[in-house]
Formats: structure tokens, sequence, C-alpha cells
């Protein structure tokens, strides 16, 4: 028997590939410059490509 919780779980694994798809581009478009980020401006590395790498390590 399944509990009425159960079927509404989340779909862990699409949730994951949602982000590992995001975390891709954001590390397509936040790249190291001269100045810092490419995209953002930032310090390298900036948060949103530190963000990313994390993400693709789950």
């Amino acid at each position: 028997m399944t509990s009425p919780t159960a079927s509404s779980r989340h779909n862990w694994e699409s949730d994951l590939e949602r982000y590992r798809t995001r975390a891709v581009q954001v590390l397509d478009t936040h790249l190291p410059a001269t100045s810092g980020c490419s995209e953002c401006g930032d310090p390298w590395p900036c948060a949103r490509a530190c963000t990313a790498e994390l993400v693709l390590e789950l």
C-alpha cells in the first residue's frame, strides 16, 4: 500500500537534471576575463560560477 505523501513527492532526478542543465548554461557564459567574470564583471570566480560548480557536484 502506498501512502498519500508518496504519490505527491517531487521527482528529484528531474529537478537535479534541470539544475545541472542550468549550471552548464551558467558556466558557458560566466567565464574568467582579465577584469573578472566575462558575464557579470564580479571578481573571478564569481558567485554564480561557484554555485554552478557546486550544483554539478550533486
